[in-house]
Order: structure tokens, then sequence, then C-alpha cells
């Protein structure tokens, strides 16, 4: 488990600035630019997201997993990574024409162009191999400067509504820098290879196995920024829900970058017919998920609306409705990430995937379009969480038939207890006081405590046991 450890905190570290560049500069842009042109940006990057998507197929989460499975060969891995890039290059140039074509008919086609730019740089990412290879240091620490940079970028140049192309260009500008940043770390693992058309078409398959539920999984996560510019008269509304989405995602990370590196060595061990380390690999991480998950999310609900007025401004006060909504999303995707990041995908099981990400995204388009037009983003809202909940049950359906779930809900059902105690608390702390970042702070100061005294209370083993491994950590510190 170090090297697993070892990569969840290179990965947080990074998830960590990914995440805390939006939320520095999201209260001074949601004064500067204001709902509607924030609302510009989420509709094009939600829409970039879906081309995109359609264009790579599923190729970085093929070759994530092909990584994974050739890291002891070099040479093999090495013409692997050059074919993979080679196909990405091309598939490039067919998504860039949809790309052109949809721009002109979105009536931001300006916006769109300056865009483009972040599109070229997923098109050339080649981070799937370290994430494959277990090994996000170096990319880690490279993609932290390049968001150090863009921040920057921002508070100097973004001054006022019409400055909304110059942000949209420096988030697509740093995104492409990361990207090309990461590219000298290849040859510590890689050589030179030439470009083998012939295998083109062997990958081009392999990827289509996981282009589907990798398209509908986007469909469902963009499509309600998208449908919310079609059947509103206004882009402000995509920002209240787009503000909202950001907000819940935070406490996720934490969770989701789990997922991240257990892939790789669930599929390493899939490979070798280790079954029943797998098992325990998937018990042990769902079990530090749901502890993390279940407070976080009921940390949003208490704090939601005494902390949107101060943040993002008054102007913005619809989103914290939408923030206590979309809060349960924190342990849906926390389960999604166990069953489809972590196993399903690890294990090549792409048809239960497909199954579950088509159920949702027809689900959440379905309610979507019934609901959109009469409540607006709070309809975008109870789609997405909905058809969230959905896709979950169809999933551990599976999943129980395979592996066996039922200690991953009852270790979890303490969790919920101890979180709805914390919860009340929060709520009731906050209830008479002014909005503002000290009664924010004291809100979750409290219910940090309460928590951690209720699990010290309860003697929770794996609360010691996080307890033990941070003392570990620290001491080693201490003694280099």
């Amino acid at each position: 488990m170090s090297r697993i450890l070892k990569n969840y905190f290179y990965n947080i570290l990074y998830n960590m600035f990914v995440l805390l560049v939006p939320l520095i500069t999201a209260p001074y842009l949601a004064r500067v630019l204001g709902a509607e042109r924030l609302g510009i940006y989420s509709y094009v990057s939600s829409s970039t997201s879906v081309i995109m998507s359609v264009s790579l197929f599923g190729i970085y989460s093929y070759g994530n997993r092909q990584t994974a499975y050739m890291r002891d060969d070099r040479e093999e891995m090495s013409q692997m990574f050059w074919d993979i890039m080679g196909l990405r290059a091309i598939l490039g140039i067919f998504g860039t024409i949809v790309y052109i074509v949809y721009a002109r008919i979105s009536g931001f086609e300006m916006f769109f162009r300056l865009f483009y730019i972040y599109y070229l740089a997923n098109v050339f990412d080649c981070t799937w191999l370290f994430v494959g290879l277990e090994d996000m240091k170096i990319p880690a620490l490279k993609n932290m400067f390049a968001k150090i940079l863009s921040t920057l970028c921002i508070f100097l140049l973004v001054k006022s509504e019409q400055d909304i192309g110059r942000y949209i260009f420096l988030l697509s500008l740093s995104t492409m820098i990361a990207n090309i940043l990461a590219y000298p770390q290849l040859r510590k693992y890689i050589k030179v290879k030439k470009i083998q058309l012939k295998n083109f078409k062997k990958y081009l398959w392999g990827s289509i196995e996981l282009f589907l539920p990798s398209l509908v999984a986007t469909i469902y996560l963009q499509i309600d920024k998208v449908m919310i510019g079609w059947l509103t008269n206004g882009t402000s509304q995509i920002s209240y829900y787009d503000q909202a989405e950001k907000i819940v995602v935070i406490p996720l990370t934490f969770i989701t970058v789990l997922s991240t590196v257990m892939m790789p060595r669930i599929a390493n061990e899939f490979k070798r017919g280790n079954q029943r380390v797998i098992g325990g690999l998937l018990e042990k991480a769902a079990a530090y998920s749901m502890f993390l998950a279940l407070p976080m999310m009921f940390g949003l609900m208490g704090i939601a609306y005494k902390f949107i007025p101060w943040y993002l401004g008054e102007a913005f006060m619809a989103t914290a409705k939408a923030v206590v909504i979309l809060s349960p999303m924190v342990i849906s995707n926390t389960l999604i990430g166990i069953s489809g990041s972590q196993y399903f995908t690890a294990t090549n099981q792409m048809g239960i995937l497909l199954k579950s990400n088509a159920a949702g995204a027809v689900l959440n388009i379905a309610v979507n379009s019934i609901l959109i037009p009469r409540y607006g983003y709070i309809g975008a809202a109870i789609a997405t969480l909905f058809s969230n909940y959905t896709l979950v049950g169809i999933q551990f359906y599976y999943l129980n038939r395979q592996v066996g779930i039922r200690n991953i809900f009852t270790q979890s059902v303490r969790y919920f207890l101890y979180s709805l105690v914390m919860f009340i608390v929060v709520f009731l702390c906050g209830y008479i006081q002014i909005p503002g970042p000290i009664v924010t702070l004291e809100q979750i100061v409290i219910g940090g405590m309460v928590y951690c005294t209720i699990l010290f209370i309860k003697k929770d083993p794996l609360f010691f046991e996080i307890l033990c491994l941070v003392k570990k950590y620290l001491n080693s510190r201490i003694l280099k």
C-alpha cells in the first residue's frame, strides 16, 4: 500500500492546486465577469468536453490501462505509447473539423476559437502513461507550476466583463503548458520508437471498448449545462449551476483521486489473477472513501447558505440552493469511483460501464427535458442527482454479484449517523449569524471537531489507523 499512498499524496497535492485555482479566483471572477459571462465559459467548456470525448474515443483510459498491463516490458510499452500518440493526433484532426462546425453554429464562435488550445492540449496529453505507471510526482509538480502561473495571470489581466475572452484563453493556455511540461519526464520510462500504422487498428478497437462508456459518462456529466443553455433564455443559470457543481466537486477531489491511483494497481493484480487481493483493495478503498465522503456531504449542506453570499456575492445566492441539492453527489460519485473507476475499468468489464452510464445519460436527458424548462438550473440539479443514484444502483448490483459489498455499506452506517449529528451542530452554529468568512470557518472547524470527537469516543478503528499513518509520516519527515 505504500506506493498507492505515495501516489495518492501526489495526486491530492496536484488536485488541491486544480481546485485551489478556481477556489481562489471564483469570488474575484464572480464580481468582475458576472453570472452571464461566466455562463458563457461554462457553456463553451462543457460543449468542448463532449466534442473531445466523441473525437478521442476512450483512448486516454485505454492507454492508462494498457500501460498498467505492459509496464514490466519497456520495449513493448514504448511502442504502444508512440502508436497511441500517433492515433490521438489523427483522431484530433477529425475532432477539429467537428469543433469548427459546432463553433460556427453555437453563437459563441470567438470564444470557441480561444478555447481550441484546450482541445489541442488534450489531444497531445501524455499523462495517461504516468497514471498507468503509478508515478505522478513530476507531472503533478509541473502541473502545479502551470496552475500557479494561470492564477497570477487572471488577477493581473482579467479586469472587467470585456475580458471574458482573455479569461478563456488563459485557462486553455495553462492546460497546454501543463501538458507540455510533462513530456521531458517521458525519457525516464520509454524509448523513441517509429510509429507503426499497422497497430492503429488494434488500439482503435481497444479504445472503442472504453469509448462508449466514456462518451455516455461525459454526456451524462456535461449535458446539464449544455441543455440549460438550450432550454433557457440566459447564460446566468448555467453559471449558478456550474458554480454549485464546482463547489460540490471540492471535497470529491480527496476521494476520487483514490480511484486514479487504485485503478492501475487493481488492473495489475487482475492480470496476475489475484482476485482475493482485489477484493481487499476495494474494501479498504471503500472504507476510506465513505469515512471522508459522508461528513463532507453533510458539511456542504450545513454551510451552503452562509458560505455563498460572502464567497460569490449576493448576486449568486441562487447557487446555495443548488449546492444543497447537489451535495449527495459526494456519496454517489464516491460509490461510482469504487465500482466503475476502480473495479470495472481495471477488470475490463466495459459492458457493465456502458449499460450503467447509458442508463444514467438517457435518464438525465429525459428528466432535464422535463424539469429545466420549468425550474431552470434547479431542475438540472434534481435530474443530475436522480440519474446519479440510478447509475450507482446498476453498478453496485453487478459488483455485489462478483465481489460482495455488504461490508462497504455496513461500515458506512455509523459514519452516516456521526455525520448527521455533525450537520445539526454545523447548521445551528450558523443559523442566527450573518454570512461571512469567520462564520464559515467556525462552522467548518466545529464540524470537524464534532466528527473527530465522536470517532474518538466510539474508538473507531479507521480513525485511529489514519492517526497512526499521519504520525508515522510526520516522524519520518522530522527524522530526515
